[in-house]
């Protein structure tokens, strides 16, 4: 079971025996449906249950208060409480509130069991869903979850591995054996799946600026598989590739958090310059590597320009070395 599962499996325990006990304290007929209700509030991360608690509130006031005027008029018979079934479910979906009908429904169903509608149990039925999601609200919110601080550490685990990648191009640059050993992209997924939840939980004074890293990392992964991939089609040793492998090491010393990478576009544009005034290639086989290398350093400089791209967009993106630890 992983972290996630245990962590709202906890959650709707500790949601669902508060719930229960407190409404059973008040006295409420019905306090195994609250008990319920709450269960069902539980949600993932505290973003989603907020817009979904919302839902939730709304959906079941309106389908207890158009329940019972519909059981007042018409009758408590299984035919209402049909037509009430298609009207409210239609209705969920036409606004937006699918997330509203299990809950809703379920109170509903209490209005066929008594023996009247009065407007105490009608309170009553409201008091119930809304203890039920405040129980659940305060679970959600005080619930330790992980914080910025642990998508920080993320954020080096994602750097050790584009650094690992850069590594990696250098050796089959240099004709050496490539050392890669895990699936990068795997690992970055992971990575990027548990760090979403985790900006999820963070409500107050959020930008999303580190979920952003790691997609703007994401891109450069894909940018340096192409690179790797171009490699891998060179037939035969060009004495730029050695020009080449010295520059993208020396990316892979400067790829930290706070290195927004302009000096490196300066000296990958010097460095194409160079190509360019260089003489033609006199063979097939030279013109095609050089074909290639020149698009090595087209796709260096895309991913050069991801990372000064993200820092345009958050010119205060500093790590210090406190909190790296």
């Amino acid at each position: 079971m992983n972290r996630q599962a245990v962590n709202i499996s906890i959650k709707m325990i500790l949601a669902g025996v508060i719930t229960l006990f407190v409404t059973y304290l008040l006295n409420i007929e019905y306090y195994t449906t609250a008990a319920a209700v709450s269960i069902l509030s539980i949600q993932l991360t505290k973003r989603d249950f907020i817009t979904i608690a919302i839902k939730r509130i709304i959906s079941g006031i309106a389908a207890i208060l158009f329940s019972a005027l519909m059981f007042y008029l018409l009758g408590q018979t299984f035919l209402v409480f049909a037509i009430f079934l298609i009207i409210f479910i239609f209705a969920s979906w036409f606004f937006n509130a699918s997330e509203g009908i299990v809950a809703s429904v379920v109170l509903v169903t209490h209005f066929l069991i008594v023996s009247e509608i009065a407007f105490a149990f009608i309170l009553e039925e409201i008091l119930l869903l809304l203890i039920a999601i405040s129980i659940a609200f305060l679970i959600n919110m005080l619930y330790p979850e992980l914080t910025k601080t642990s998508i920080k550490r993320s954020l080096l685990e994602v750097d050790a591995i584009i650094e690992d990648e850069l590594i990696n191009i250098v050796n089959i640059l240099n004709n050496k054996e490539s050392k890669k050993s895990v699936d990068y992209q795997k690992e970055l997924d992971k990575i990027m799946y548990d760090a979403k939840l985790i900006d999820r939980n963070i409500i107050i004074q959020n930008d999303h600026r580190y979920v952003t890293y790691l997609y703007m990392r994401n891109m450069q992964l894909q940018t340096l598989f192409k690179i790797e991939n171009n490699i891998k089609q060179i037939k035969i040793i060009h004495k730029y590739q050695n020009l080449i492998a010295n520059f993208i090491r020396k990316v892979s010393e400067n790829i930290s958090f706070n290195n927004n990478a302009a000096f490196l576009l300066v000296e990958l544009e010097d460095l194409r310059v160079f190509f360019m005034d260089e003489p033609l290639p006199k063979s097939r086989k030279e013109f095609e590597t050089r074909a290639i290398l020149f698009q090595i350093l087209l796709d260096l400089e895309n991913f050069l320009n991801y990372k000064i791209d993200f820092h345009f967009k958050y010119p205060n993106f500093i790590i210090i070395e406190e909190e790296k630890r």
